[in-house]
């Protein structure tokens, strides 16, 4: 892929992330927006409902207040409760009407060290002293109640609790008017006092079940899932709490908008993944065709320099013989016989670089073909090294020694022998042109676990450890090489010919002191 469109494809890639990251911060924005606005509205429902809670609950106090207020302040009533008790209606049925309308279901009137003159429980005429039921805190609220020479000194009606049950107390000095008697010193009026729970009339009030749901009185703090309002008694003392269940309308606007959300963020994603996709495709199709482009032109390139390296070696052979040919031609009958033998050697070394040349070209077009003649026969290893190296001694008039370690000791099956004579003719070429004359190039064949293996090993000048890639390149010699015929195309026509039968050439030359040891493997299919 070119380095435009390469640029290009990382565009596009890098412009996702941006959008991916801006679709998720927008959503979780959204979210946070909407979690937020539930719980502001789950906090304000909690406020308000309390509100209510509380203003109700004021105003039921403040409605036995008055009722106390009217029957304290009632002249008939005050004649009646405070001096004449012997009044019928005030002894038998005050109570039960009471009861009955206003839901009053304790009564006392008190004298001055609180003793009971008047007493009615739950509607019925009883002898029995507050304290007896009521609390001892109601004190302070007696006291409050005989220093009010007013109405609006009455004290506010206070809570009470009474066996688990929330009560309302409310008191007020019996004070008849002026005009029919002044009012009686603090420390000689008679108190009114009235008791009236909060069962019927505040629980189940519509004003309040209908904003609410479960309102009861407890005297334990709210449980999970329930809202609370503390409730304090008439000496400021907490008498437990009206509890009601939390029903956390902002969760329903949460739950509702979640799917919504979720189904976005679904399609935002499918969306996403979808131009991914095409992206992709698209940046995968110009990287193809961009890499056929550029394999395209490396083989013009590669057909170019083969065309030039081949034409370059074929003129140098071309030109020694021509050159001999002409000396034999012209001063042939001048020469003496050890100068005409010379110029035949020429001729003869120029014909057999030019026959090297011709069976590596061929050997090219061999291993590009799809078919491999000699593919699957039996081949003798030990028999084709020697009769390679036999060949290969006398093209180079080689000097150095043939050492052969058969360590399989048979023919092999499945061998391609032209693509193997290919190979170890190379690679017994290389080791013949770069070992000092007299020398051993050892030869070992054996039999691996995965497949078999030759290695050839020379006594010259070695490949170092950073080459050993660049010496199967075509047309690439190293410098040390540079004194040497070749063109550069023995091994990776070897490597080439090694791998178009399943097989590899490697450089194994750590453990060596002196040359290289170039190992062929091949798998048994």
């Amino acid at each position: 892929m070119s380095k435009t469109r390469r640029r290009a494809a990382d565009r596009r890639r890098g412009l996702l992330l941006p959008i991916l990251l801006l679709v998720i911060l927008a959503l979780a924005g959204v979210c946070a927006l909407l979690y937020w606005s539930a719980d502001a509205l789950n906090k304000r429902q909690a406020e308000a409902q309390a509100s209510l809670v509380s203003s109700i609950l004021d105003a039921k106090r403040a409605e036995l207040r008055s009722l106390v207020v009217d029957y304290a302040w009632w002249d008939e009533v005050i004649i009646t409760l405070g001096v004449g008790l012997d009044e019928r209606w005030a002894k038998e049925e005050l109570g039960d009407y009471l009861l009955e309308a206003f839901g009053v279901n304790c009564i006392w009137v008190l004298g001055p060290d609180n003793e009971t003159r008047v007493a009615f429980i739950d509607g019925e005429a009883s002898g029995g002293d507050i304290f007896d039921r009521l609390p001892r805190s109601v004190e302070r609220l007696l006291e409050a109640a005989r220093q009010g020479r007013t109405i609006d000194q009455v004290p506010a009606a206070g809570l009470i609790s009474i066996d688990g049950e929330l009560e309302m107390v409310a008191a007020s000095i019996v004070s008849p008017f002026d005009s029919i008697a002044p009012p009686p010193a603090p420390g000689e009026a008679p108190v009114v006092v009235f008791v009236r729970p909060l069962r019927e009339d505040f629980f189940d009030s519509p004003s309040l079940g209908s904003l609410i749901e479960m309102p009861r009185f407890s005297v334990n703090p709210p449980a999970s899932g329930f809202l609370g309002l503390q409730i304090t008694g008439v000496d400021d003392s907490a008498l437990g709490h009206i509890v009601w269940a939390d029903g956390r309308p902002g969760d329903d606007l949460l739950w509702g908008g979640a799917p919504l959300l979720v189904a976005a963020l679904l399609v935002l994603v499918l969306l996403l993944a979808l131009t991914v996709r095409r992206v992709e495709a698209v940046v995968l199709r110009e990287g193809r065709l961009s890499v056929s482009l550029d394999h395209e032109r490396q083989r013009r390139q590669d057909k170019s320099r083969f065309v030039s390296m081949v034409s370059h070696e074929l003129r140098t052979p071309l030109q020694a013989i021509g050159s001999a040919a002409d000396m034999l031609d012209r001063y042939g009958d001048q020469m003496t016989l050890k100068e005409r033998q010379e110029e035949t050697r020429t001729i003869r070394r120029g014909v057999a670089a030019l026959a090297r040349l011709v069976d590596d070209v061929l050997v090219v077009g061999r291993v590009e073909a799809p078919t491999h003649s000699g593919e699957g026969k039996t081949v003798d290893l030990a028999a084709l090294c020697s009769a390679i190296w036999r060949e290969v001694s006398l093209a180079l008039k080689a000097t150095q020694e043939l050492r052969l370690v058969d360590k399989i000791g048979s023919p092999v099956e499945g061998g391609a022998e032209v693509m193997l004579h290919a190979v170890l003719s190379n690679l017994l070429q290389n080791a013949a042109k770069y070992s000092p004359d007299g020398t051993e190039i050892e030869v070992e064949l054996e039999e691996e676990a995965s497949g078999y293996k030759v290695s050839v090993r020379d006594h010259g000048v070695g490949v170092p450890a950073d080459m050993r890639e660049a010496v199967f390149e075509p047309y690439w010699r190293a410098e040390a090489t540079s004194g040497v015929e070749g063109a550069g195309l023995g091994l990776p026509v070897a490597r080439a010919a090694a791998r178009s039968m399943g097989g590899d050439i490697t450089i194994e030359s750590d453990d060596l002191d002196k040359g290289s040891r170039f190992v062929l493997r091949w798998s048994h299919d």
